[in-house]
């Protein structure tokens, strides 16, 4: 009985992988189907694929590695939302300090800061109601022009001065040899 048994069992071990094929089907109308039935209504079979059999021992163990990745992912998400959650806390605390207005310490080291500086009484009033809306000295950006000039920004030069006009010749009754400007000094025969 027990032969019986162990026979039947690996009869139906080594029918199962045969029957267990990927086919690759043209149609007739040009598309490719892939099934794992042998192609059929006037189609051609392209390629028939044996199925790979996977033993138990490597399913088992790529099932313990899709779950342990899952666990991972799992964990990942989880600190990615904590970390999201204290960021937006911090910001909502920031963003209400900020409406809060600066606190009275830092707005009196603000003016205190001012007195020791010598302003003109515009700029003055202009940057002690910058104190007292931010509760610091804010600094002041004065434009100045500059221009590429190469391997880093330059000022740009001061304008040159006035060319003088030149004066005309005065006339005389045949006019002048216009210069030679390829005659050498000093060689006779030039270019």
């Amino acid at each position: 009985m027990k032969i019986t048994q162990l026979a039947l069992l690996a009869l139906l071990g080594w029918a199962l992988p045969a029957q267990a094929e990927v086919y690759k089907c043209r149609q007739p109308d040009g598309r490719t189907e892939i099934s794992n039935s042998p192609c059929s209504g006037g189609s051609s079979t392209i390629k028939a694929i044996p199925d790979d059999n996977v033993p138990e021992a490597s399913r088992r163990q790529a099932e313990r590695d899709a779950d342990r990745l899952e666990s991972y992912a799992d964990k990942l998400e989880a600190e990615r939302k904590k970390d999201e959650a204290a960021q937006r806390k911090l910001l909502k605390e920031q963003q209400a300090a900020a409406n809060a207005g600066p606190s009275a310490a830092s707005v009196e080291s603000c003016l205190r800061t001012l007195d020791r500086m010598a302003l003109d009484s515009s700029r003055r009033a202009e940057l002690e109601d910058g104190c007292r809306a931010t509760g610091s000295v804010q600094p002041v950006y004065v434009p100045v022009p500059s221009y590429y000039g190469g391997s880093g920004y330059i000022r740009p030069y001061p304008p040159y001065p006035p060319r003088p006009v030149p004066r005309p010749l005065p006339e005389q009754g045949t006019p002048a040899k216009p210069v030679d400007l390829y005659k050498v000094p000093g060689n006779q025969r030039g270019r």
